[in-house]
C-alpha cells in the first residue's frame, strides 16, 4: 500500500491521543506513561472503537499461544493500569467497558487523526468501501431508463425540489450559527519550556513583563532562561542566600523574592537586578509578594494568629506598609494579583478543610480604600494560585474533574470589573493539562501565560532502622506506581503498611505486606484518609469528610475486612491518634479561634470528652505515644521547638530544637523519642530524633529534590514508613488564549 493510503497512526478521544506507530500517550500533548501490554491491549480497543473485542481475540494477538503466562491476571492488570492512566473507572466507565465473561468495548468517540490535522469518526468509517456506488457505475442501459423516468415527472416537481433545497439551507445555516453560539471555543495548547528531571524539580517561575524571559528557581538554584533561544544562565545571589521569584518588577531587569536565609518560618521580601549585584531587602515577615503594575508598590501575604493571613501593601522601597485584607478566623489567603489599573486586588480564601482530596476556597476581590470584599466563586475544585491579565479578564486555576479526587488541573478565566470588582462575564476554560498548576504570571500585553505544575506524588517508603545506632538505613521505594500514596499505619503483627492512595480518582484505603509490591484494597469509595489502628489492634480507623463543608466522620473497620460504621461525627476535626493497649486512650482535635480542644473518644459507641485545651496560636502538629503516656506537640514551626505533655497530669516541659523548624512528629514504637521531620539550611531533608530530656540528632538525611512528610514506625521498631513526595515540577507556557 502507498505511504499516502496507510492509515493514520494516531487515534484521539477527549484529551488523549494514542500514537499507534511510536507507542506513545499523551493527554493534552503530555507524554503518560503506559508501554508493554497495557498500551498494546489499549491500541486494539481503540483501533475498533464501540466493538466487542473478546478476551480470547486479546488473547491471540497478544498472548501467543507458547507464552507460559496467567493470561486472565496479566490481562485483568493490563486494564486495571490502563483506566488508572485515563483516570477511568469500571464501575462508571467512560472508556472501557467490560463485558462480563466476553470482553471489552471502548465507548468512547475516537477520531483518526490524519497527516494534515484533519481528522474523522473512526466508528463511522465505512467498512465495506465497495459499497459506495455511483451513477458512474451503472450500465447504459439503466442510465437512458432512468432519464426517461425523469422526463415523465411534472414539472412542479422541481419547485418542490429547489423549495426543500432553500429550506435545508437555511436550516443548515441556523443550526450552524446557533453551534457556533453554543460551543466553547477550542483550548489553548500548552507548551512546555523547561524539563527539569525529578533530581530538579521547580518550585517557583516567573514570566517578564516583555515575554522574553523567565526567572524560575528549583533545587539546585536560580536560573534566567530567554524564552525563544532556550538559553539559560544563573541568577548570582550571594551563597547561602535560599529564596525563589515571586514577580518582576515593570523595568523587567529587577526581580521580586521571597527568601527565608534568615529565618525559615519568617520569610522576607527582596528586590535584585538580573544584571548583578547584591538582594535588597524590602520588608520583613512578607509571604509571596505581586509587584503592581506600575511598580510603585507591592502586595504581600503576612501571617496574623489565630491561623489566619492577611494581604498587606507596601511602596516599593518598603514604606507605609498597611493591612489592606484580613481572613476571618479559621481561614487563610492565597495567591494575590494586582487588577490592570492596580487599584484592586484578587486572591483566594481558604474557607474548607478537605484533606488530601482538595480544600475549598473561594475567588474574592477587594479595593485598595478598604470595604467589602467582592465573593466572584466557591468551590472546592479552585486550586489556589490566580494572575490578572491586561483585558480585565481574571486567570485562575481550577481541577479539571469534578468526581475526581485527583490534582489535575487547568486555566480558567472570568472578565472582571475592575472599579466594581463584580463579574462581567461567566468563567471559560483556556486549557487543561496533568499536574496541579502551583503558579500563574502573565505579560504586560497578555500574549504569553507561564505556568508551572507539578507533577510529583507523595509516595512511602521503607526504611530499616539499625539496632545499634538507631539511625534509619537507606529508605527503598516502597509503593511502586507513580500515584499519590499515604502512609500513616501498620498492622500490629508489624508486616504490612496501610495506607491510601488515589489510583482511579478517588482516595481507597490499602494494606500491603512489607515482602509484597502491589497492595489490596480494604475500603473502598471516595475521600478515605488517616487510617490508624484502635488500641486493640482489631480495627481501622479512619477520616471520612464528606465534602469540605460538612463534619468529618471518624469511621471503623475490621482490619481483616468488612462493612465500614460511623464511630462519631465532628466538625473541623484534623488528626485522630490511639494509644496501644493495654491503653484505651483515642484523641482527636478541634481548633475554635486560639483554642485548640484534645477530645477523647469510644471507638465503640463514639461517645466523646475533653482531654483538655490549650492556647495556640495556629493548628499544633501532635502525636501520641503508643503507652498512652505523652503527647508531643508542634505548637509553631517557627519556634523550633517540642512541647512534651503528660497524660496523667497534663504538665508540658519545652525541648529547644535550635536551628532546626520541626515540621511533624511521630513517636517511636518504644515511646522513649519522637521523629521529627525537619529541613538543613540548604533545603535537604532530615529526620530527628528527639527525646523527652532534651536530645536530638540527625537519624536521616535525603537530597534537596526529596521532601519528608513523617516516618511512621512498626510496632516492633524494626522499619519505618517514611512519607516522601518525588517527582516532575516543569514550566509550560501558553500563547492566543
Amino acid at each position: 500500500m502507498p505511504d499516502s493510503q496507510q492509515p493514520p497512526a494516531v487515534r484521539r478521544f477527549g484529551a488523549f491521543e494514542v500514537n499507534l506507530h511510536s507507542g506513545e500517550l499523551r493527554k493534552n500533548g503530555l507524554r503518560l506513561r503506559l508501554s508493554g501490554q497495557p498500551f498494546q491491549v489499549l491500541a486494539v480497543l481503540v483501533e475498533r472503537p464501540i466493538e466487542l473485542v473478546t478476551r480470547e481475540e486479546l488473547h491471540s494477538k497478544l498472548w501467543p499461544a507458547d507464552t507460559f503466562v496467567d493470561f486472565d491476571h496479566g490481562l485483568n492488570n493490563a486494564v486495571a493500569r490502563i483506566r488508572e492512566v485515563l483516570n477511568d473507572s469500571s464501575d462508571t466507565p467512560r472508556y472501557i467497558e467490560t463485558v462480563p465473561r466476553r470482553g471489552y468495548r471502548f465507548i468512547a468517540p475516537v477520531t483518526e487523526v490524519a497527516s494534515g490535522n484533519g481528522s474523522v469518526p473512526a466508528s463511522s468509517l465505512p467498512a465495506n468501501r465497495e459499497a459506495r456506488l455511483t451513477l458512474s457505475d451503472a450500465s447504459d442501459g439503466a442510465k437512458s431508463a432512468a432519464a426517461e423516468e425523469i422526463q415523465r415527472k411534472p414539472r412542479r416537481w422541481y419547485w418542490v425540489l429547489g423549495a426543500a433545497c432553500v429550506l435545508a439551507l437555511v436550516s443548515y445555516g441556523a443550526l450552524v450559527a446557533w453551534r457556533r453560539a453554543n460551543t466553547p471555543p477550542p483550548l489553548a495548547k500548552e507548551q512546555q519550556i523547561t524539563a527539569n528531571p525529578p533530581e530538579a524539580p521547580i518550585n517557583a517561575a516567573v514570566v517578564s513583563p516583555d515575554g522574553k524571559y523567565l526567572a524560575y528557581s528549583d533545587t539546585t538554584g536560580m536560573y534566567i532562561r530567554h524564552i525563544n533561544t532556550g538559553e539559560v544562565r544563573p541568577l548570582r545571589l550571594p551563597k547561602r542566600f535560599n529564596a525563589i521569584p515571586t514577580g518582576w518588577f515593570p523595568d523587567g531587569s529587577n526581580l521580586l523574592l521571597k527568601s527565608w536565609d534568615a529565618a525559615p518560618e519568617n520569610p522576607s521580601l527582596w528586590k535584585v537586578s538580573i544584571l548583578g549585584g547584591s538582594p535588597q531587602k524590602v520588608i520583613e515577615d512578607a509571604n509571596d509578594g505581586a509587584v503592581s503594575p506600575d511598580g510603585s508598590k507591592i502586595a504581600f501575604l503576612r501571617d496574623a494568629y489565630p491561623h489566619t493571613q492577611e494581604i498587606w501593601v507596601v511602596e516599593s522601597d518598603g514604606s507605609n506598609a498597611r493591612r489592606v485584607v484580613q481572613a476571618s478566623s479559621g481561614s487563610g489567603i492565597s495567591s494575590v494579583a494586582w487588577s490592570p489599573n492596580g487599584r484592586r486586588l484578587a486572591y483566594m480564601r481558604f474557607v474548607g478543610f478537605g484533606y488530601l482530596a482538595g480544600n475549598k476556597y473561594t475567588l474574592e476581590t477587594a479595593d485598595l480604600s478598604g470595604g467589602t470584599p467582592t465573593v466572584l466563586k466557591t468551590s472546592a475544585q479552585l486550586v489556589p494560585t490566580l494572575c490578572w491579565a491586561p483585558d480585565r479578564r481574571l486567570l485562575y486555576a481550577y481541577r479539571d474533574d469534578p468526581a475526581s479526587e485527583r490534582w489535575d488541573s487547568g486555566v480558567w478565566s472570568v472578565r472582571v470589573n475592575e472599579e466594581s470588582g463584580k463579574l462581567e462575564s461567566g468563567p471559560q476554560e483556556l486549557t487543561r493539562g496533568v499536574g496541579q498548576i502551583r503558579g500563574l504570571s502573565i505579560t504586560a500585553d497578555g500574549r504569553r501565560l507561564v505556568l508551572w505544575r507539578a507533577n510529583s506524588q507523595p509516595g512511602v517508603f521503607l526504611t530499616e532502622i539499625d539496632p545499634a545506632t538507631r539511625r534509619f538505613k537507606q529508605p527503598r521505594r516502597f509503593t511502586l506506581d507513580e500515584n499519590g500514596n499515604v502512609a500513616s499505619a501498620w498492622t500490629p503483627d508489624s508486616t504490612a503498611v496501610l495506607f491510601v492512595s488515589n489510583r482511579n480518582g478517588t482516595w481507597k484505603l490499602f494494606r500491603q505486606a512489607i515482602d509484597q509490591v502491589t497492595p489490596e484494597v480494604l475500603v473502598e469509595g471516595r475521600s478515605n484518609f488517616l487510617p490508624r489502628l484502635s488500641p486493640d489492634g482489631k480495627h481501622i480507623l479512619y477520616v471520612k469528610p464528606e465534602n469540605p463543608a460538612q463534619p468529618a466522620s471518624v469511621m471503623q473497620v475490621p482490619l481483616q475486612g468488612g462493612s465500614p460504621r460511623v464511630v462519631l461525627r465532628m466538625p473541623s476535626m484534623g488528626n485522630i491518634q490511639c494509644a496501644r493497649s493495654p491503653s484505651k486512650l483515642c484523641l482527636f482535635l478541634t481548633l475554635e479561634g486560639s483554642m485548640a480542644h484534645f477530645f477523647s473518644f469510644n471507638t465503640e459507641v463514639g461517645t466523646t470528652q475533653e482531654f483538655t485545651a490549650i492556647h495556640v496560636t495556629e493548628e499544633p502538629g501532635w502525636n501520641l505515644s503508643p503507652d498512652g503516656s505523652q503527647l508531643a506537640l508542634i505548637l509553631s514551626p517557627r519556634e523550633r521547638k517540642v512541647t512534651f505533655m503528660s497524660v496523667d497530669n497534663k504538665s508540658t516541659h519545652e525541648v529547644e530544637l535550635n536551628p532546626w523548624s520541626p515540621r511533624s512528629l511521630d513517636w517511636a514504637a518504644d515511646s522513649k523519642n519522637v521523629f521529627v521531620a525537619s529541613r538543613t539550611a540548604n533545603g535537604a531533608p532530615v529526620i530527628l530524633g528527639v527525646e523527652p530530656n532534651g536530645n536530638h540528632r540527625v537519624l536521616l538525611e535525603g537530597d534537596g529534590a526529596t521532601q519528608y512528610w513523617w516516618v511512621i514506625p512498626s510496632p516492633d521498631g524494626r522499619y519505618g514508613a517514611l512519607e516522601a513526595e518525588t517527582g516532575e515540577n516543569n514550566v509550560w507556557m501558553v500563547e492566543d488564549f
